[in-house]
């Protein structure tokens, strides 16, 4: 991973936090619960709903990972003057 700063408003920075909680803790139990009714269903290797919920705590692992490295990395609020200058070139091809 890179060892870049996020630049993130604090409203951005709460949006992701909150995501964050959220996968680690409701959403993985809800992954595990479709995990768990899927395995009752019999032979993993023909089961669509088991591979289907595997595939979607997969992703959902990733980016769990991705959004703590985001967070690691925060510097919330960009500086006046490097506000402007990102955002001044796109307000003048605006007018």
């Amino acid at each position: 991973m890179s060892s870049q700063q996020t630049w993130l408003t604090q409203e951005a920075a709460d949006r992701l936090a909150a995501e964050l909680a959220h996968l680690e803790g409701p959403g993985r139990k809800e992954i595990t619960a479709k995990i768990e009714a899927a395995r009752a269903e019999g032979d993993l290797k023909e089961n669509g709903g088991y591979h289907a919920a595997r595939d979607e705590q997969g992703k959902m692992e990733a980016r769990i990972r991705q959004l703590k490295q985001m967070l690691k990395m925060l510097t919330s609020e960009l500086p006046q003057r490097v506000l402007m200058e990102k955002l001044e070139p796109a307000w003048l091809s605006l007018q």
